[in-house]
């Protein structure tokens, strides 16, 4: 396991298929998943189970992805 510090994840491509009724069309769409390290369980548990509003961006050579908490207005 590495222990210096640095994590590598992936961005995954997934395939979502979804069919309204039988003998009807199946519709499909791609979703992407990043696997967030255990580790960072701390950091990320006060985001859990609320709905996220993402921003990406590039700075540099680096692709940055913004999470932040929606105000729900009922």
């Amino acid at each position: 396991m590495n222990q210096g510090g640095e994590h590598f994840v992936r961005i995954q491509r997934i395939l979502m298929r979804q069919r309204n009724f039988p003998g009807k069309a199946v519709y499909k769409n791609n979703q992407l998943e990043i696997t967030i390290p255990s580790r960072f369980k701390h950091t990320v548990e006060p985001f859990m189970n609320k709905d996220l509003k993402v921003e990406t961006k590039f700075e540099g050579d680096s692709l940055v992805i913004e999470l932040k908490p929606v105000e729900n207005t009922v």
